[in-house]
């Protein structure tokens, strides 16, 4: 994977000295403003810094939902980060929230891990389940506007960006259809064929099923389309895309792709890779939207890499490089490959 030290993203320490700083952190850390959404962080070491990120929306109230053993899931995977501290932030009505915030806090406890915060947060205003003392935490809430936080503001002034919600995501990721979808449809059938000739023109090596000759069109096509989005130049032909896609599921082409990206480069293959992803036909979309994946994560936009990953598994659950990086993704690894953040959360020692 290149990697760029120079423009390498520097993560943004913030001290979240209480409920307002964590629900104007929160955003920053998940790259989107949750709506109906559960999110647990997980914090570990001895000042509890920020690991590990979990999202899942809210089911309805009166969905057949097993809290309980969702909750001991999401436990077990703390532990499995080594996480000994976690902050639960819930978003929506009190009704959907509470069970779940419930059941994680005590599925927590009896892993043994310290919830130190636990809130809901709607229509502006939050509620603490950690404090019944109606001086700080009255029944009717406490009004709270992330937009003035001096934490929103660090976030923002370190290139961090915050998505309006999840269907936003997913609508700037959505399949094209229509005519252009039938288009698509045929010029992949066509690039298929074409496929099977150029691997059928040579002997495969090894464990290699292409052979030299597919991997070696494969990278000129890779590089040339790479070199055509720097000049803000997308392939419009449906054979073109359907072409490229093909060729990316050879994984030494789609490597070839990946060793490309980096975090200078990385705004040119995420228009890219969208681009493939949202013309391919589902067979084809997992090296593209992992190749998309990847190039959001190296611009800090971990909502994006993250909805790109979600249309990846959609068609394809097992597929390795999606998996690495959502891996990557959920313990807060940072674009040069170490145990870091975008935005590092520190949680004071002592309650303020």
């Amino acid at each position: 994977m290149a990697q760029n030290k120079e423009s390498s993203p520097v993560p943004v320490q913030i001290t979240l000295s209480g409920p307002s700083d964590i629900l104007a952190a929160v955003p920053y850390i998940v790259g989107y403003h949750p709506r109906d959404t559960l999110v647990v962080l997980g914090l570990r070491g001895d000042t509890p810094r920020l690991h590990a990120t979990f999202c899942r929306e809210l089911a309805p109230a009166d969905a057949d939902t097993d809290c309980d053993a969702a909750a001991d899931r999401l436990a077990a995977a703390l532990l499995d980060e080594e996480c000994s501290v976690a902050l639960a932030v819930g978003y929506g009505p009190a009704a959907e929230v509470t069970r779940q915030v419930d059941a994680v806090r005590s599925a927590a406890e009896r892993a043994g891990i310290a919830v130190r915060e636990a809130l809901r947060a709607a229509d502006g205003r939050y509620w603490s389940y950690v404090c019944d003392s109606p001086g700080c935490c009255p029944p009717e809430g406490v009004p709270y506007d992330p937009s003035v936080s001096a934490v929103a503001a660090t976030a923002v002034a370190n290139g961090l960006r915050a998505w309006p919600n999840r269907d936003s995501l997913r609508d700037h990721l959505a399949p094209v259809g229509g005519t252009r979808r039938a288009l698509m449809r045929a010029a992949t059938r066509a690039a298929e064929e074409r496929g099977a000739r150029l691997r059928g023109s040579g002997p495969p090596r090894g464990r290699d099923a292409y052979g030299p000759r597919f991997r070696v069109e494969g990278a000129r096509a890779v590089r040339d389309a790479v070199a055509a989005a720097e000049r803000d130049e997308l392939p419009e032909d449906p054979g073109r895309i359907a072409w490229l896609g093909v060729l990316l599921g050879c994984i030494r082409v789609r490597d070839e792709a990946w060793t490309l990206i980096d975090p200078e480069r990385a705004p040119s293959h995420q228009r890219l890779w969208r681009h493939v992803l949202r013309h391919a036909e589902p067979a084809y979309r997992p090296a593209p939207g992992s190749l998309l994946a990847v190039s959001a994560w190296a611009r800090q936009d971990t909502a994006l890499a993250e909805a790109a990953l979600e249309r990846v598994h959609e068609v394809d659950p097992d597929y390795s490089m999606a998996a690495l990086v959502h891996r990557a993704l959920r313990t807060g690894l940072a674009w040069r490959g170490y145990p870091s953040e975008s935005l590092q959360a520190v949680w004071p020692l002592e309650d303020p």
